[in-house]
């Protein structure tokens, strides 16, 4: 009882920004629903798009900010978009001590029952694709630019300097991880805390751990169940607790 209503507390503190970032950035019919919850955000920049591709919406399936773990400030979230698109598939929650950051040539996709845990950095030039079930550890950040332009003796600029990012459904991205442009992964993956992700992994079988610098398959026939897990509702509403089937 005490964890709800400190949950209710919480929306409700911070109900006007949440009801400012509906109504700017969806349709009316969608906003009435209040499907994007903040909490304790920062609003640095609100251009751009924000599209929900589903068929069932309802109030809080998307969760931006909310304290997801203890070792890391109860900061919310810092949402700076450009003028870039943000796509939200289903349920998305994202932690504490994130930010997200979209270019005016950005584009990121977030499919359905994705989660960050806290402390997640996401920044978008190119575009960032996550396909359904997809979960981040602690501080990790996932950046699809360079940022910076490389040359080479001639003056002449060393490849793009970006490339898209695309992650496959139910992979598991442990604490610390570092997405660089390029990354591409297969299906029910799962990635050893403080790995490096720059490559198109794509072509490995699904159902592997990769760990290790550079990433290596360290074992295959495994995978996470994230049906199976204790932790995916502890910080959930219990409004969406009680019919999850809808996300299945």
């Amino acid at each position: 009882m005490k964890q709800k209503i400190k949950r209710t507390l919480a929306v409700l503190r911070y109900l006007p920004w949440s009801i400012y970032f509906n109504f700017h950035y969806l349709p009316l019919k969608q906003a009435l629903k209040l499907p994007v919850l903040l909490y304790k955000p920062e609003l640095r920049r609100c251009k751009g798009t924000v599209i929900i591709e589903s068929d069932y919406i309802r109030r809080g399936m998307i969760r931006l900010g909310f304290r997801q773990g203890a070792l890391f400030p109860d900061s919310g979230i810092t949402w700076d978009n450009y003028g870039g698109k943000v796509v939200f598939r289903g349920r998305c929650t994202i932690g504490n001590a994130s930010a997200i950051v979209v270019r005016k040539t950005g584009n990121i996709v977030f499919g359905n029952r994705f989660m960050a845990t806290c402390s997640f950095k996401l920044y978008s030039c190119y575009q960032i694709v996550f396909e359904e079930k997809v979960r981040f550890g602690w501080d990790s950040i996932v950046v699809d630019s360079s940022l910076h332009k490389i040359k080479d003796m001639n003056n002449q600029q060393v490849g793009k300097g970006f490339a898209p990012i695309l992650f496959g459904k139910n992979n598991w991205i442990s604490s610390r991880c570092f997405v660089l442009q390029g990354t591409k992964t297969p299906d029910y993956c799962i990635f050893g805390a403080g790995s490096i992700l720059n490559k198109d992994y794509s072509s490995n079988p699904t159902h592997i751990l990769m760990a290790g610098n550079p990433l290596t398959v360290k074992k295959q026939g495994i995978w996470r169940d994230l049906a199976d897990d204790a932790l995916e509702y502890e910080y959930v509403e219990d409004i969406l607790e009680k019919d999850d089937s809808n996300y299945r």
